[in-house]
Parts: structure tokens; C-alpha cells; sequence
């Protein structure tokens, strides 16, 4: 049982208790969450490529900005932890982007491989969090960024693993 399983089934664990959605509402989902994961993937491509033209422009200004008035005086004002930020940020967007791409087709099919891969990007979502929590470089930046990230994952699990018995494996499908 590989590290992804065992997060899987103790994630499981922790939702067993909760209350589950009608039948009829996992279903609906589990079938249609493949067009809303497509949908999902274009605005991230199209924020992917917002961010990284306002990342670059604002990088182009900062760079500007302290050639005409000295990194004393700007180095107060921007500091490196943006750049590091929204480095992180792209990069986990972007590793999120190409995950949901590609469970697109198994989640139309229904395969678990689609549904994995949505788990993974839960995974990848949780360590952002956690991340963009810390480059908040603030104590209540940090706090707020855990607890409402906290949040966030939460109710993206609650609605992935209500759709979890609806995906099977090849294993089982070829029973």
C-alpha cells in the first residue's frame, strides 16, 4: 500500500462519520464532476497566464523602480518574499493544472485514476496551503491562511469522497 493510499483511507476514516449526500446527488456529481473539472482546468489555464503576465510586468516595474532609485530605497518596500510567493504560487497552480487535465478522460469514464488524481490535487492544494500560509510572513496572515485553507480542503474532501464509490479501478472493472 503505497503513502497516497494510506492518506486516502485515513481521510476516509475521519469523513466516515459525517453526514452523506443523498444517493442521487453523489451520483449527479460523480457524473458530471468530469465537465466541471474541464471547465476548472480552462479558468486555471487562463489565471495561469494572467498571473505569470502580471507577475513578469510587476517583476519589470520593481526592476524599474530600483534602478531609478536605488535598492535602499525600494529594498524597504519590496522585499524578495513576494517573488518566492508567487513563484510557489504559479508552481502549484501549474502542477494542479496539468493534474486536472489529465483526469479529465478517466473521470468521464469513471475510472479511479480520475479520481486519484483529483485526490492528489487535494493533496497538492493542502501543502499550498500551508505555504502560502507561511509566506504571508504575518502571524494573523498565517493564522487566517491555515484556518481558512483548513476549511477549504475540508469541504473539497467532504464533496471528493462522496464521490469516491462511484469510480472503479481497472482491477474491478475487468471483474
Amino acid at each position: 500500500m503505497s503513502t497516497i493510499e494510506k492518506i486516502e483511507d485515513k481521510v476516509a476514516g475521519w469523513l466516515k462519520p459525517v453526514p452523506h449526500l443523498p444517493a442521487g446527488a453523489q451520483k449527479w456529481i460523480a457524473n458530471n464532476v468530469w465537465w466541471i473539472v474541464l471547465v476548472g482546468t480552462i479558468l486555471s489555464g487562463l489565471g495561469l497566464l494572467i498571473g505569470l503576465v502580471g507577475f513578469l510586468g510587476v517583476l519589470a516595474l520593481v526592476g524599474t523602480t530600483t534602478s531609478y532609485y536605488g535598492a535602499a530605497v525600494t529594498g524597504s518596500v519590496y522585499g524578495g518574499g513576494w517573488v518566492i510567493s508567487a513563484l510557489v504560487s504559479l508552481a502549484f497552480t501549474l502542477g494542479a493544472l496539468i493534474l486536472f487535465a489529465r483526469a479529465v478522460s478517466p473521470l468521464k469514464a469513471l475510472k479511479k485514476q480520475g479520481w486519484k488524481l483529483l485526490f492528489l490535487v487535494l493533496l497538492l492544494d493542502t501543502v499550498y496551503v500551508v505555504l502560502n500560509s507561511i509566506f504571508s510572513f504575518s502571524i494573523i496572515g498565517f493564522i487566517f491562511g491555515i484556518i481558512f485553507g483548513a476549511i477549504g480542503i475540508a469541504i473539497g474532501a467532504y464533496f471528493l469522497f462522496e464521490i469516491r464509490s462511484h469510480f472503479v479501478s481497472a482491477k474491478a472493472a475487468k471483474k
